[in-house]
């Protein structure tokens, strides 16, 4: 009896370290998720950058190039988390968009004197809730 019991401890505990390792290795997967999608933002703002500086291209398309970049770039985050965690899609992209939204936002007040929640914030807090929630659809469905 007492044999029968010690197994299934040990069993318990071998199922515990293998659900704590699946979750540091989905923490770091997020993480990179998190980090591919800025290091898109990256790339797709100073080509932006470029295509100002040598070209006719006029300033006003900044803001719909910038809800574009953030569909794509939240986008990706949450096809990742959710590819990471392999379930609850939405939700984990969701999450993943809100999170790209807030670092966007602590990035854009510690850059500027003056931040201020206006529509222009509200419309990027939705497009990245809904670039991520559609990711992490994609991406909790998407062949393994």
């Amino acid at each position: 009896m007492k044999k029968k019991k010690k197994e299934n401890m040990k069993k318990i505990q071998k199922k515990r370290d293998v659900m704590e390792k699946q979750g540091e290795q989905s923490w770091t997967c997020m993480a990179k998720g998190m980090a591919i999608a800025y290091g898109i933002t990256c790339i797709f703002f100073i080509a932006y950058g470029l295509i100002l500086t040598y070209t006719n291209v006029s300033e006003q398309s900044l803001p719909m190039v910038a809800l574009v970049c953030t569909a794509l770039s939240s986008a990706v985050a949450g096809y990742d988390w959710a590819k990471c965690r392999k379930k609850k899609g939405l939700v984990m992209g969701l999450a993943a968009g809100l999170l790209y939204a807030l670092i966007l936002f602590l990035v854009t007040a510690l850059a500027s004197d003056a931040f201020t929640m206006g529509m222009s914030k509200i419309m990027t807090l939705i497009v990245a809730l809904a670039g991520g929630g559609i990711g992490g659809i994609f991406g909790v469905n998407g062949k393994k």
